[in-house]
């Protein structure tokens, strides 16, 4: 899955929710088998306060045989729209999940219909079994969106409006997501153009550089390691904002994996 963004600037205020989730954290990774899921992954068998890993996905999570992947349990499933009781079983007392299920309207042979179920509907519906599985408290959702996309629905961005307007109000549908159950923490994820990915995703953006440079606008990145270093950090320690725009996630990403990198005396 991928995303592509135009940079914009956000001022929240911070979460005042309880910050740390402690130890024996369960952590729900939606999407886990896309380039970034897969990273997530990874870098979540690094830390050892994670202790069990939700890998929700339609195929399953392959590692490099190197990596310890034992926390790790796949749940593949055909339709992120459908939750049998079985699949919400394993949801049960999870801590956190980064939901990084997406299409955009530049992939080929996908209408626009289907890229609104997928971001939009399938979104709500993946929080609400996670919901009635009865997670832990706080539930922490990170919720992958796109950068650029604007928080008033009704100005049409200058590019992509239809996907970008899609997008926000699927933002916006997340941020109501804690005033209808208790317990709940929520944060939107604007990365930039994610690097590292694959031959095609490079034409992808590539392509889409020309169009953004007609309007004279730059388009930022981020690389794939920062963004789920990022994350994880997030969900570990708390929100630092409601939405955290592409230089927040550069930051913070940079941030963890100086002090993973870091060593610890005895």
């Amino acid at each position: 899955m991928h995303h592509i963004s135009l940079p914009v600037l956000h001022t929240e205020i911070p979460s005042t929710q309880e910050s740390n989730l402690g130890t024996n954290m369960k952590l729900i990774i939606a999407g886990a088998n896309g380039l970034l899921g897969t990273e997530i992954v990874r870098q979540s068998l690094q830390i050892p306060e994670i202790t069990q890993v939700v890998a929700l996905v339609h195929q399953t999570v392959h590692l490099d045989e190197s990596i310890d992947s034992s926390k790790v349990k796949n749940v593949v499933i055909d339709d992120y729209g459908q939750y049998p009781d079985d699949v919400k079983a394993e949801f049960a007392g999870a801590s956190a999940c980064t939901w990084t299920v997406a299409l955009t309207p530049l992939q080929p042979g996908i209408d626009f219909a289907e890229v609104k179920r997928v971001c939009q509907d399938y979104t709500k519906l993946g929080f609400e079994a996670m919901c009635e599985a009865g997670p832990a408290r706080p539930f922490r959702f990170i919720y992958l969106s796109a950068g650029g996309t604007p928080r008033d629905p009704t100005k049409d961005p200058v590019i992509l409006p239809e996907f970008f307007i899609m997008r926000c109000n699927t933002e916006l549908m997340v941020q109501r997501f804690p005033t209808e159950k208790e317990g709940l923490e929520v944060c939107i994820a604007q990365p930039g153009v994610i690097a590292n990915y694959t031959t095609w995703s490079r034409a992808l953006v590539a392509n889409l550089w020309r169009i953004i440079n007609r309007f004279g606008q730059s388009l930022p990145s981020i690389q794939r390691s920062e963004l789920a270093a990022a994350v994880l950090s997030q969900v570990m320690d708390g929100f630092e904002k409601r939405t955290l725009a592409n230089s927040d996630l550069v930051r913070l990403g940079r941030r963890e994996l100086k002090f993973r990198s870091t060593p610890r005396s005895s």
